[in-house]
């Protein structure tokens, strides 16, 4: 099995939460969800998650408290808004609060995906999906390594793969 994207999901709508764990259960991740901000700060201090993606109207807190909240906790998880709220007021003080993404419901599956590729790949200090040394490729989107003439998957354990 491969490496799984650990996602932390911040959710008070049963229906749209449902929704967004179909969607990246699809493409392999793993989701774990709540529907309080208070619980989503504490799983994030405790567990570790390759994104969060939060709601900005929750019950309990606004999905902004909770940003700040993450951050004075130093918690640097990155951190995806996924919100109805569309006003650039909004994007601008979810960016400005340590968010790094903004998208506005409803999306596109695809787009979700793409964009939570995009943020975890460049917290782990790469810009690009693909890494090229010499005769080796190393693609991080599909957990791929090529190196001419041998490919092998890349899972949670590394495991050598030998010509011999």
């Amino acid at each position: 099995m491969g490496f799984c994207m650990r996602v932390l999901l911040i959710e008070d709508d049963g229906t749209t939460a449902q929704s967004i764990e179909l969607m990246l259960k699809s493409a392999s991740f793993v989701i774990y969800t709540t529907e309080l901000g208070a619980d989503g700060i504490d799983l994030s201090k405790v567990y570790e998650y390759d994104i969060i993606l939060l709601d900005l109207n929750l019950p309990d807190m606004s999905g902004f408290e909770v940003l700040r909240s993450l951050r004075a906790s130093k918690v640097s998880t990155p951190t995806l808004i996924l919100s109805g709220l569309a006003g650039i007021e909004d994007k601008i003080k979810g960016l400005g609060g340590g968010a790094d993404g903004y998208m506005t419901k409803p999306f596109h599956k695809d787009e979700l995906v793409a964009r939570i590729h995009s943020i975890v790949r460049r917290y782990r200090g790469h810009a690009q999906s693909v890494i090229e040394i010499d005769d080796l490729v190393i693609n991080l989107d599909n957990k791929s390594v090529r190196n001419v003439p041998v490919a092998v998957e890349i899972g949670r354990q590394a495991s050598i793969a030998s010509g011999h």
